[in-house]
């Protein structure tokens, strides 16, 4: 079920006199849709819910579409019709081309629009030749008084008097017929069986446009053939009969709170032991919240005792959380400057094992170089033992020779001359750095005839 906004039409859901209102005027554009023919195309702008698109199912093909989707929805389940389709579409913007229906009719719309007058023009576009546009519109002045409790209504835009109406709708087509409408409380005289739509309206009153609680105006491009005054009687029109219906309806709501109002009296007279009960209760519990009171008021004495208390242990805990803060700062300054002085400790002790690296390969480089004086040194020691042995070899032989030594004298010179380079390699060997080197550390032989 669509909900009612309190502006939109929704049978069931609107008061009686509210439904009539809007569908008096559907009736009323039938007149117009029955003098076109079974052939006539019309068009229902700003269609609601779909109540009074139905009244012209017999009369043309019917074309009907509001701005609301939801409108729209709820028109095709509701209002269905053979003749009948319901589109989503804007009064100012019509999907339509030129010239496509007969009528068009704009019940209780141009008042919603902000571009109202887009909604004339597009409604004279999509009009044929002779079309005609009925379009209807609350009364301002008169609107506004009914509505003087409630305030503005918040779905209006626009509102018009009846002169502004008039004028409105002559700015677009050049011949225009008005009419008012109204709710009237009068006197039917029927025939029985009686048609539809036939008799006389006696309204001599009637003449004032700005006492009247809507306008309707028939608008078109040729003259508006104009029928005499329409007045519309619904069901609920038998106003006696209404107010019977409705005495007797109040009535039966009369009795109905009548027995709500006994069975309100006992539970009342109920409430009434119940709240005297809740009373002595309440003595009592006041009674025992004096009590609390009391033990309350020697409670918050003890607390401000307390209180005292507490602000003179805070005073002495903060002295010793100053004194504290003074030496977890001495002892933050002391393991600072500790920090100092291991860095530094770390630094010098990298410095040295830098040291002590390069010690250790200028002394295996120093290792390396005695390994080969050693070598060396045994290398002359052999050397020299081997010349001193010959050295005494030839003494023997020079000491065997001296007894011929004619003899020897040849062999003499020869041995001269090999003592000679023998003497030579023994001052080589003498001057030699490793020898020298090794008679500083006392080692290898001494060697003879060798004063440095």
């Amino acid at each position: 079920m669509l909900e009612f906004t309190g502006e939109r039409v929704v049978p069931g859901l609107v008061g009686t006199e509210l439904f009539d209102e809007h569908l008096a005027r559907y009736r009323f554009a039938r007149q117009f849709a029955r003098r076109l023919g079974p052939d006539a195309a019309i068009l229902d702008a700003g269609c609601g819910t779909g109540y009074g698109t139905v009244e012209f199912r017999e009369a043309g093909s019917v074309t009907a579409f509001d701005i609301s989707g939801e409108a729209v929805r709820h028109a095709r389940d509701n209002f269905p019709g053979s003749r009948v389709r319901y589109l989503q579409a804007a009064c100012e913007s019509l999907p339509f081309a030129d010239g496509s229906f007969d009528l068009v009719v704009a019940f209780e719309v141009i008042e919603h629009l902000e571009r109202w007058q887009e909604m004339l023009r597009e409604a004279q576009r999509v009009l044929k030749p002779a079309g005609i546009l009925l379009v209807s519109t609350p009364n301002r002045a008169y609107y506004a008084e009914s509505r003087a409790s409630a305030g503005p209504n918040p779905f209006h835009v626009r509102e018009f008097d009846f002169g502004e109406f008039s004028a409105a709708l002559k700015a677009v087509f050049p011949h225009v017929a008005l009419w008012t409408q109204n709710h009237v409380e009068g006197l039917g005289f029927l025939p029985f069986p009686a048609s539809p739509s036939v008799g006389v309206l006696d309204a001599p009153d009637e003449q004032d446009p700005e006492n009247a609680y809507f306008f309707l105006g028939a608008c078109s491009r040729v003259p508006v053939a104009r029928p005499e005054g329409f007045a519309y009687i619904p069901v609920s029109g038998n106003l006696l009969r209404e107010r019977e219906h409705h005495i007797a309806l109040l009535n039966g709501e009369l009795g109905q709170k009548t027995a709500w109002l006994k069975q309100l009296e006992g539970e009342h007279e109920t409430l009434n032991r119940a709240h005297e009960k809740v009373l002595t209760e309440l003595q009592e519990h006041n009674a025992w919240a004096d009590g609390l009171n009391e033990q309350l008021a020697r409670s918050g004495n003890r607390i401000v005792e307390l209180q005292d208390e507490l602000g003179a242990a805070n005073s002495r805990a903060q002295e010793q959380i100053s004194a504290l803060e003074q030496t977890n700062k001495e002892r933050l300054q002391w393991a600072h400057n500790l920090e100092l002085q291991i860095a530094s400790g770390h630094a010098e002790i990298e410095r040295l094992n830098s040291e002590n690296t390069n010690l250790r390969v200028a002394y295996e480089q120093r290792s390396q170089w005695g390994e080969s004086i050693a070598s060396e040194l045994r290398r002359a020691r052999g050397e020299l033992e081997r010349v001193t042995g010959e050295f005494m070899r030839i003494t023997a032989e020079l000491e065997q020779v001296t007894g011929d030594w004619h003899k020897a004298t040849a062999e003499l010179h020869v041995a001269n001359h090999e003592i000679a380079r023998l003497q030579a390699v023994v001052e080589a060997v003498a001057a030699s750095k490793w020898l020298r080197l090794g008679r500083a550390v006392h080692l290898g032989p001494e060697v003879p005839g060798n004063g440095r």
